[in-house]
């Protein structure tokens, strides 16, 4: 069975993932942020593909210095202009994406979780390699921000799964 490709992750009510300055305090002030099954999710997945800028958000933010805390084991593969060598859960890649997500969908292993906003989702939102969208929505407007959506010229439906709440937070789970 193939790996799947899935997103994980919040969003304000107008589509933004940070600040203007790659801040989350918005999303951390929601109430009920912690019932949402990220655990559960995380365990499911170990590769993460992000943006360098998301990396070194979250390793600047996390005391663990684990993107996916629940499998310390997980590849971290970072997308950048700049590749250098990383260590033995992390590589830095500028790599084609789409080539780079295709050959890991191939291999043995568990889901791919796709981190972080556009610079990463878009490629693969085109060329139709995104299985799944778990999309949680905070109950704030930013007005402005970095958008999880970029403009493209593609369209796609997606089939509504599910949608659930935590505390504040509503939660749509999409598939291809």
């Amino acid at each position: 069975m193939m790996r799947k490709v899935q997103f994980y992750g919040a969003v304000s009510i107008d589509g933004y993932l940070a600040t203007k300055d790659e801040r989350l305090d918005w999303l951390f002030k929601t109430e009920g942020a912690e019932e949402a099954p990220t655990a559960d999710f995380m365990q499911q997945v170990d590769t993460a593909i992000m943006g360098r800028h998301t990396y070194e958000y979250t390793m600047a933010q996390t005391t663990d210095q684990l993107i996916n805390p629940y499998n310390p084991s997980t590849q971290n593969i970072v997308m950048t202009t700049k590749p250098h060598v990383g260590d033995e859960h992390t590589i830095f890649t500028n790599a084609e994406l789409p080539a780079l997500v295709e050959k890991l969908r191939q291999a043995n292993g568990k889901n791919i979780w796709i981190v972080g906003g556009a610079g990463v989702l878009m490629p693969l939102m085109t060329a139709d390699l995104v299985d799944e969208l778990y999309i949680q929505i905070a109950p704030v407007f930013l007005g402005s921000g970095i958008s999880l959506f970029s403009e493209v010229d593609y369209q796609h439906r997606f089939t509504l799964v599910e949608t659930n709440q935590y505390g504040q937070l509503a939660e749509v789970h999409y598939t291809r």
